[in-house]
């Protein structure tokens, strides 16, 4: 499976979740949408801070979902690789190792080889 399918399988079943949730999952749906919104900070640097915060936890569905986002909200190869490398020096070798998943979502986008 692809990252890009294991990231949409991921994505689809979460929010399926969220719908199950009746009021509960409307309530985190509608934050998650405020969250994100550009406000102060863009919507862009918004999922890089989450990117690295993602990496730092190892949590690959949110690894996979927030380098897609960030790619989506106009992020450059050379700004997801700047957000991995902090994210590497906050979380050391264990965080390092999760910046495969980036790497290979980058491959299959075309943005690196």
């Amino acid at each position: 499976m692809s990252y890009t399918e294991t990231y949409e399988l991921i994505s689809d079943d979460f929010w399926a979740f969220v719908r199950q949730e009746g009021d509960r999952g409307d309530h985190f749906r509608k934050h998650y949408e405020k969250i994100y919104e550009g406000g102060v900070i863009d919507a862009k640097t918004k999922r890089l801070m989450a990117l690295c915060g993602a990496i730092a936890a190892g949590c690959k569905g949110c690894i996979l979902g927030q380098t897609v986002k960030a790619i989506e909200n106009g992020a450059t190869k050379e700004e997801i690789l700047e957000t991995c490398s902090v994210a590497w020096s906050l979380g050391g070798t264990m965080a390092g190792s999760q910046i495969a998943m980036v790497m290979g979502l980058l491959r299959e986008k075309g943005m690196i080889s």
